[in-house]
């Protein structure tokens, strides 16, 4: 489903890029590794957000905010809802605190808990409405933490 999730967001965003300000949207994901720490177990990620910038010429114009969600395939799969607020302090660089709700499956039984994400990206424009780069974020519940590596690729819409 989250594959299907992320060629359908890819695909919307190739197709209707050219139409919109650059900016105004992005739709993002990050894909990479997991490092579940508090579990000893380590898998796949990959995080899908949609952010807005906020339109204003004072101090505002450094910050974003959106929706996002985040999967970790592990032997104990992980899932998470999130809100973000994103500061952008030079323009290539965001660093995004994301209040989360998180879904994990722990011994065959779903466990849902509040967790708090940071993320830190640092993108290349690829094209006008296309950017990749390294990404890293950090997790943290009162249960469990996890670190992700990996790489961003985003689309302004």
């Amino acid at each position: 489903m989250i594959r299907l999730l992320t060629l359908l967001v890819l695909l919307y965003s190739a197709t209707y890029a050219e139409m919109h300000d650059k900016n105004e949207w992005e739709v993002g994901m990050s894909a990479g590794y997991a490092d579940l720490t508090t579990e000893d177990a380590n898998g796949a990620n990959i995080h899908i957000h949609l952010s807005k910038h906020f339109e204003s010429d004072s101090f505002l114009k450094y910050f974003s905010y959106g929706v996002g969600t985040e999967a970790i395939f592990s032997d104990e799969s992980h899932y998470a809802l999130m809100a973000t607020v994103g500061f952008h302090p030079i323009e290539d660089l965001t660093l995004a605190l994301s209040p989360s709700v998180v879904w994990a499956n722990h011994e065959g039984g779903w466990e849902s808990m509040y967790a708090t994400h940071y993320e830190a990206s640092y993108v290349f424009d690829v094209s006008e409405n296309f950017h990749m780069g390294p990404v890293i974020g950090y997790s943290k519940s009162s249960e469990a933490e996890h670190y992700t590596f990996g790489i961003h690729i985003g689309f302004s819409l």
